[in-house]
């Protein structure tokens, strides 16, 4: 068993969130209980921990004064935690969201317990309902049979109709603290036997973004690979995590680095990341970076767009035929037409945010020259001319500025041309191009736009620069120039 499931909370005094738990604690003292609840907040916090944990509250039948129970140590208590208790129905809003499951479950509603004291149903991601469902719910919650409760769970509370949300007690499972979550690492690590210390733990804490879930997962993974969770081996065990964070990949996307952002979404796919959670981590660093600069109308513009962005990619990843294309789509959406000072996006010309992340200098970095791509030039456009003609006409009007193997630097002439090759499609050809000639990878493409071109010869590859800009006329307008 993981540690997650080992240490997931059991009875009311074990809950991790201590607003949470008192309140819980202040209504189970009532008489009477509610008889549907709504518990709503962030994922990995506990919510459906607390649904089952209330469940047994209901159904226990060990002894004892009610401010002890659930005992944890009777049949039924046993059989919830177990999920083998036939009175007690996990359903799971996002995969049975329809009419007729909400039909089938008010059919179920209606027929008495067979073991338990209560019936309980617990619905999770419930704002997943469809309409239809919900007002189906709402009729059940307005007349509930006796001794059934409904436990309600959704990360967003907003989605779901006010009239359901009216018929619910509604407890708001807030993000936890870091103190919280490494009090939880904690007593985990204390009981079995774990080396740490307390630097370990808050990185921990910190990269698992709020998530009591995530933070255990994190916290076994470190102590599998490194035998302990210290500052040290937190670091080094973090470091794919954060090598794949959110904070990385909104740094790309600030800065226009369409390529890179291409090559992170595909390593998030291969990894087998959870792309809707990690577009849901993406929102909550752009908030943070918005908020931190609201009084800057030119960041301020770009987050919100970003953002506004990937509230879409959130919503199109739950029905796409590729996973991970609306990220992919988002990428090139935002990128710019290279990756440098020759040609930067406004806003990344600010000065860096606090989470923004450098990338790593490419191995080939000054290994190559100018007069290296200028004695590969032919190969390169031949290498290009394959796969878009246009695009090698237009390098024949462009000049080789510099080359250290990872970055081509070009003048280009006309702003038509800049426009053209400075297009993600055109772009990536001349770049794939580059990096097959030189064996390197990645290239990125940087362009200069210079001063329109004199009616003389200049030796690129042997042929006139003139006649150069009317072919790649004709090559884009596949019209003969006259």
């Amino acid at each position: 068993m993981t540690l997650y499931l080992k240490y997931r909370p059991q009875t009311t005094s074990e809950l991790d969130l201590t607003e949470v738990r008192e309140m819980l604690k202040n209504i189970l003292a009532s008489e009477k209980l509610p008889h549907a609840w709504l518990f709503s907040g962030p994922r990995g916090i506990g919510k459906t921990s607390t649904a089952r944990i209330l469940a047994k509250f209901v159904n226990c039948t060990g002894s004892g004064p009610a401010k002890n129970k659930p005992c944890g140590e009777c049949d039924m208590c046993r059989e919830i935690t177990a999920g083998t208790a036939v009175d007690v129905m996990e359903i799971d809003a996002a995969s049975n969201r329809g009419i007729d499951e909400i039909r089938d479950l008010r059919e179920k509603i209606r027929l008495a317990p067979m073991k338990a004291k209560c019936k309980v149903f617990i619905v999770d991601e419930v704002h997943m309902l469809t309409a239809e469902a919900a007002n189906a719910l709402l009729k059940t919650l307005e007349e509930p049979p006796e001794n059934t409760f409904f436990l309600l769970c959704t990360t967003e509370p907003d989605k779901l109709p006010t009239t359901v949300v009216s018929r619910c007690t509604r407890i708001q499972f807030k993000k936890p603290t870091i103190k919280e979550m490494t009090d939880k690492l904690g007593n985990v690590a204390v009981a079995e036997k774990i080396k740490f210390d307390k630097e370990g733990l808050e990185a921990v804490a910190k990269a698992a973004r709020g998530s009591f879930r995530d933070a255990i997962k994190l916290f076994e993974q470190i102590w599998l690979s490194e035998g302990e969770v210290t500052e040290e081996k937190a670091a080094r065990g973090l470091g794919m995590h954060e090598a794949l964070g959110p904070e990385k990949f909104t740094a790309m996307i600030r800065a226009g680095k369409t390529r890179e952002g291409l090559e992170f979404v595909e390593k998030l796919a291969t990894h087998g990341v959870n792309l809707r959670r990690f577009t849901e981590s993406c929102v909550e660093v752009l908030r943070e970076e918005l908020l931190n600069n609201y009084n800057d109308s030119s960041i301020k513009k770009s987050l919100v767009g970003q953002i506004e962005g990937l509230e879409r990619v959130y919503e199109q990843l739950k029905t796409t035929a590729v996973p991970q294309l609306p990220l992919e789509i988002f990428v090139i959406q935002n990128g710019s037409g290279s990756e440098d000072e020759y040609i930067q996006p406004e806003v990344a010309k600010q000065k860096p945010l606090k989470n923004r992340v450098r990338d790593e200098a490419s191995a080939a970095a000054g290994k190559y020259s100018l007069d290296d791509v200028r004695t590969k030039w032919t190969d390169i456009m031949r290498k290009v001319k394959p796969k878009n003609h246009s695009v090698e006409a237009l390098l024949r009007s462009t000049k080789p500025m510099g080359f250290d193997g990872r970055t081509l630097k070009l003048e280009v002439f006309y702003k038509f041309h800049l426009d053209k090759l400075g297009s993600d499609k055109c772009r990536m050809i001349v770049e794939d191009a580059v990096g097959e000639v030189f064996g390197v990878g990645p290239v990125r493409l940087a362009l200069q736009l210079g001063e329109k071109i004199k009616p003389q010869k200049e030796e690129i590859s042997g042929e006139d620069v003139g006649e150069d800009i009317i072919r790649a006329a004709e090559a884009i307008f596949k019209v003969e120039a006259i």
